[in-house]
């Protein structure tokens, strides 16, 4: 028999610990209850670009605006709302 044979196998390690902190369950509902609105009003692809794209009018990337309290989670709700309304004379 060979030493390897013999050997236990050294446990696997995951290949990247983040040493970000976790967001809250506060923060993560916000996120999901964003996402899930932006994602019906918007539809997905335009959805992800505007929560992940910095927003000059609201001054920060909109999914971290959103989760990071419950005025900014008002904020974003406000201008997905406003860009899923139908442009002034445009027919749906």
């Amino acid at each position: 028999m060979t030493v390897d044979a013999i050997t236990p196998a050294r446990p696997r390690r995951r290949a990247f610990i983040s040493r970000d902190p976790r967001i809250s369950a506060d923060q993560a509902r916000r996120q999901g209850l964003i996402t899930h609105l932006a994602f019906v009003l918007l539809g997905q692809e335009e959805a992800i670009r505007f929560l992940n794209i910095h927003n000059a009018s609201l001054g920060a990337r909109p999914l971290d605006l959103a989760i990071a309290d419950p005025e900014g989670y008002s904020r974003v709700e406000n201008a997905v709302q406003l860009l899923a309304r139908p442009a002034a004379g445009r027919r749906q």
